[in-house]
């Protein structure tokens, strides 16, 4: 059987090409088509498996209706999560999403640009490197719009969407030494990456308010990895300054050092408190739930999908948004009061 065109429904229903065509962009009431023709047009497109020419929509229209989704890692929760919602927030709106993974590697970043600027995506959502500012400059110099999240790049204007991880860290640690705790580890990522040093001001700002010394070996700053989180934990458990609690800067890490507790024949929280930046699902299933800060990943999601089309339907016109979201501190049962 041929495929099915626009012509081949119009003539089947006795109608016009155009006709078809509002009817199936969703635009026949605007144009006075009756209920009982756009539900014919509409059950014949079905029965026939009608498929839309959407690259003679984007010569129409000039765009593609399809959006980069840049990330640094898709294996973590926090970043697979939050495409689930930037995907479905899109597809409501008629776009679909290319997936790009970085693996926090700028030449991979700059290939996937190179990519989706090729292919003439309408815009692109973009978790960068903190040193990537050459490969997102090349975005804003082809006009592309763009949002960036979860990362803050220096002396780069554009849309953004963060979450205040100083005030995060702070209400954490602040709880931790509420309980009593005056021997706080903060193991961290990169310490280029603007989120981990956000997240460590937070945790410097809350000893040194509470007037608690921090002695060197108790910051570890890596990579945010589960065998950078092990590392750091297990070294520090068998040194001859034992902390009484950690801090997380992020769920990877969080699982590391929970492995590395356990192996130095440690329980938590009665040995040891942990508190760590991200929400995640095997959280709750570990024999002490952990107590973790939430990120608004679904917020994130919608407040990126928002500031690209406003930006994608109003060009340059707007000036350029930060949308800074608010964290969840989640009490579980992963910390101890020592009081």
């Amino acid at each position: 059987m041929p495929i099915p065109t626009l012509q081949t429904i119009a003539d089947m229903v006795n109608v016009s090409r155009s006709t078809v065509s509002r009817v199936l962009n969703n635009k026949w009431k605007k144009y006075g088509i009756s209920q009982a023709t756009a539900d014919k047009i509409t059950s014949l497109a079905e029965e026939l498996h009608y498929l839309k020419n959407e690259a003679a929509r984007a010569l129409r229209e000039k765009k593609t209706f399809t959006i980069g989704v840049i990330v640094r890692d898709i294996t973590n929760p926090f970043y697979s999560q939050l495409v689930k919602f930037v995907e479905g927030a899109l597809y409501t709106k008629g776009y679909t999403i290319i997936i790009c993974n970085t693996g926090y590697d700028l030449d991979r970043e700059n290939g996937h640009i190179n990519v989706l600027l090729s292919r003439r995506v309408d815009g692109i959502i973009l978790s960068p490197i903190q040193k990537s500012i050459e490969n997102i400059f090349k975005i804003k110099d082809r006009n592309v719009p763009l949002a960036l999240f979860d990362c803050k790049i220096n002396d780069f204007d554009a849309d953004y969407i963060l979450v205040d991880n100083e005030a995060g860290t702070m209400e954490a640690i602040n709880y931790l030494i509420d309980q009593g705790h005056k021997k706080i580890v903060y193991i961290g990522g990169n310490p280029y990456d603007s989120n981990n040093r956000l997240r460590y001001a937070g945790y410097r700002t809350s000893l040194s308010l509470a007037s608690l010394f921090i002695p060197d070996h108790y910051v570890k700053h890596g990579n945010y990895t589960f065998k950078h989180g092990y590392e750091a934990a297990t070294e520090l458990l068998r040194s001859d300054n034992v902390p009484t609690a950690f801090f997380a800067a992020n769920n990877r890490i969080m699982l590391g050092a929970c492995k590395g507790i356990l192996d130095c024949g440690l329980q938590i929280p009665d040995d040891i408190s942990i508190v760590g930046f991200d929400d995640f699902e095997t959280a709750t299933m570990l024999p002490s739930p952990l107590t973790v800060i939430r990120q608004p990943l679904q917020e994130m999601a919608l407040n990126a999908v928002d500031l690209l089309l406003s930006r994608i339907d109003n060009a340059n016109n707007i000036p350029y948004i930060t949308s800074m979201l608010k964290t969840e501190f989640v009490i579980r049962n992963s910390t101890r009061n020592v009081n």
